[in-house]
Formats: structure tokens, sequence, C-alpha cells
């Protein structure tokens, strides 16, 4: 039943007062009349005629059926009844309770309640405290890791533009050298120009004088026969000089450089406190394959048979197309790779060690229950955990997989080689030892990159 409102006592005046409103101070539920301090002292003093705080909402305080004033509370059904409700209405025989120990008793409950929500007000608030702590102490985690990643690009950076600027340098060198020798022949060549220029000049001039005396003294026989010959001594003289840069040296030094590079980025990544990770040497457990699965005799690539391998009955042995790899995974950090550019459908992930092997359905299906986690290409890329596919974005088509394990954090990773990318990450509790997994469709084989 909801709770009247009652109004307030400045708001409600004396029923008997005609001549001026005077307020009221009780309210008579039998007499449907509210009463002022002065006609309170003449009223009936008969039980039927209960008082109660000044209030309008006189038929609140009836039963709706009986049209009588409410005196109790049903302990069965929690509902305010009158007097007739107990003896012939439908809380006969109930349990009942007088209205003021009814209401006494609720909100002793209140107490109570409020006690409880006190506790669970306090125990919200230092959640809260703790969840706003992780924030703060999250957002100085990521600060600090972004000017570490950034100051081992920078690291990087330096070293890569120390090479570049050896390899221009030593292009420029050779640019240099060349350009000497040009310059210099250029001016031999310019100089020797000049020279000619002017003995020809000096023969156009013989060759316009009329006396006969004045040539033959101006030139001798010798002369002019060296000339004409002249061209004996420098003709078809090319010039070997290179029009380009010879790579050799330039290639020389990009590839000790780089070679020095990739030799250095380990050290780079430590002086930036960033942990070295060292790839699993994952292989395939044979004991695990299912019949049609082949598995290479190095144990790194796996593919699909249409013939039965006939390997012998285990009880780790899968009865769906699948195996799992031989590693163990209890604790640590585990980092390792996978082709699959060799397969147009693929399930990879991990399984718990006690995935149901003899039964080719939900429960053994990589992806399709509590104990494994997948990512999968089949008609579109997604990851898969508890029977609950969602779908994962990439830009170009993926063919190889990178795949890291935080077994103690409750993390599993999917990475895209090549371009790197992160695809998706799974955080999870894990409880008991988990493998590496694999399902091998027809036509399809996935190889573990050494």
């Amino acid at each position: 039943m909801e709770t009247p409102e009652f109004g307030k006592k400045d708001e409600i005046s004396c029923t008997y007062c005609v001549q001026s409103p005077v307020p009221a101070t009780r309210t008579c539920l039998h007499c449907e009349a509210s009463l002022c301090e002065e006609h309170v002292k003449v009223h009936s003093k008969s039980t039927e005629h209960i008082l109660v705080e000044p209030t309008t909402s006189i038929k609140d305080m009836k039963c709706s059926i009986h049209n009588k004033v409410i005196e109790f509370c049903c302990s069965k059904d929690g509902a305010c009844i009158c007097v007739s409700c107990c003896i012939i209405g439908e809380h006969r025989g109930h349990k009942v309770d007088p209205l003021k120990e009814a209401f006494e008793k609720r909100k002793a409950s209140f107490k109570d309640s409020l006690d409880n929500l006190a506790l669970e007000r306090e125990e919200n608030e230092k959640k809260l405290e703790r969840l706003l702590e992780k924030r703060d102490n999250m957002q100085g985690t990521a600060t600090g890791v972004t000017e570490r990643v950034a100051a081992l690009f920078r690291d990087m950076s330096e070293q890569l533009e120390a090479l570049q600027a050896r390899a221009m340098t030593e292009v420029s060198r050779q640019e240099q050298q060349v350009m000497v020798r040009v310059n210099g022949l250029i001016e031999q060549l310019e100089k020797k120009k000049d020279e000619l220029s002017k003995k020809m000049n000096h023969l156009e001039e013989l060759r316009n004088v009329t006396n006969p005396l004045t040539v033959l003294r101006g030139t001798s026989h010798e002369q002019i026969k060296c000339r004409n010959s002249q061209k004996t001594n420098e003709s078809d003289n090319d010039i070997q000089v290179s029009s380009s840069v010879d790579e050799g040296p330039v290639s020389l030094i990009l590839h000790i450089g780089l070679l020095n590079f990739a030799e250095n980025l380990q050290d780079l990544k430590a002086l930036r406190q960033f942990t070295g990770i060292k790839k699993a040497d994952v292989t395939f457990d044979v004991n695990t394959a299912q019949h049609k699965i082949l598995v290479s005799s190095d144990l790194k690539l796996a593919s699909h048979s249409t013939t039965s391998q006939k390997y012998p009955e285990t009880p780790e042995r899968f009865k769906s197309c699948q195996v799992l790899s031989t590693n163990e995974f209890t604790a640590g950090q585990h980092y390792w790779e996978v082709d699959v550019s060799k397969a147009k459908r693929w399930i990879i992930g991990v399984a718990l060690k006690s995935i149901e092997r003899k039964i080719a359905g939900n429960e053994s299906f990589l992806g399709y229950n509590k104990k494994s986690w997948t990512l999968f290409y089949q008609k579109f890329l997604g990851v898969s955990h508890n029977n609950v596919q969602n779908t994962v974005v990439s830009d170009s088509t993926v063919q190889g997989v990178g795949i890291y394990l935080d077994y103690d954090a409750g993390y599993l990773s999917f990475y895209q080689l090549n371009p790197s990318r992160h695809l998706h990450t799974f955080t999870a509790t894990f409880d008991e030892p988990l493998h590496a997994a694999f399902y091998i469709f027809d036509d399809s084989c996935i190889k573990i990159i050494s």
C-alpha cells in the first residue's frame, strides 16, 4: 500500500471554525473532520473517534472495501487493513499486528536496512577509491611507458640518422671527387678552346693578306703542317669520367650499419627498461593430433591429410581435427609465431589441458567452450571464446600471427605480422596448464615459425 501524503499542519484549518480559519491540531478519522485545539477538548472521547495528525487524506486512512479506519497490518501479506478485513475479509485468519506496533517494527527494520546500506555504501566507496587509484596509476604508468617508447625511438632515430649521414657523406665524397676531375678537364678544354680560337684568327688574317712575302715570312711550312695535323695527337681522346655514383661503397656502409643497428636493438630496449621477449620453441604434439593431421618430422608443420595416419590411440588424442602443442604453459610470459598463409581457413589459440578430446562437439571445438580462446579466419577474421564470436578488423590479409601469453597476468594477445598490428586481447584467470592449440581444415597446413 502506498504511503499517504499528509497535508502540512499549517495548511489545514479547523472544520468547525467557520468565522475565521483556525489551524487544526488533530483530525478525526471517524468524523472525517479536522479540529482546532478548542474543538479537540469538546470532541467525543469514544474509541471509534480516532484522532491523528492533521491530514486532508482521510480516505487513505480508511479501508477502501469496508470504509473503516485502518487499524492493523497483515503480517502475511503486508497489507494495511481494517477490523472487518480481519474478521470477514480476505485476511481472515491471518496473523495481524496493530498498526502502531507494525509501524514500530517497520521503523526498526529501517534501522537494519540503513545499517546494511551504510556498510554497502562504505564498501562501494572503498571500491571506488581503489578504482580511482588504479586509474591514476594507469595514467601514470601509461605516461611513463609512452615516454620510454618515445625515448627508444629517439635512440633508434639517432643511430639511423648517423648511418644516413655516413652514407650521404660517401655519396658527397664521390660527387666532390668526380667534380674536381671534371672541373679540371673543363678548365683545360676551355683554355685549349681559347688557344685554338687565337690560332684560327691568326690564320684567317694571313689568308686575307695580299703580299706574298708577308705570308711566307709570317709562317713556315712546318707550322702550317703542325696546325693542320694537330688533331692527330688529341682527336678521339674520350674523357673517361663516370657520370654516376659508385653504389658499392654506399651499399657496404648501409649493410654494416644496419647489421650493427639490428644487433644493438636489444641493447636499446634494455636501456629504456623494456624486457626482451624470447620466442618460445613451440612444437606440435603428435600424441594429440587427430588421425587426418600429418605432422612433419621437425614437429613444426601440421597439414590435413586425405588418408588416416593410423596413430596409436592415446587418451590425449582429439576426435575432432585438432592438435595441441607439446609445450605446457603454467606461469610466466611466452611468445610464438604461426604462419597461416597456406591455410584458406584456420583456427589458432590456446586451450586448457583438460579440454574434451573424445567428443567432436562444442565441448571439444576450439573457441566453442570455456576452456579455449582462439583467433580464426573462415568467412571473416574474428575471435572466439565460449561460443561467442566477435569480428576483428584488419586492413590486409593475415598471413602470419604472433601470440603473446602472460599466464600470471591473465592476458592472451594476438598480433598480425607484417605489417605488425595488435588484433585482440583476451583477459582471463588461468587455473591449469595451457597449450597452444590448432584446428586444421581440409587442404590446409599451418606452420610454427621457428
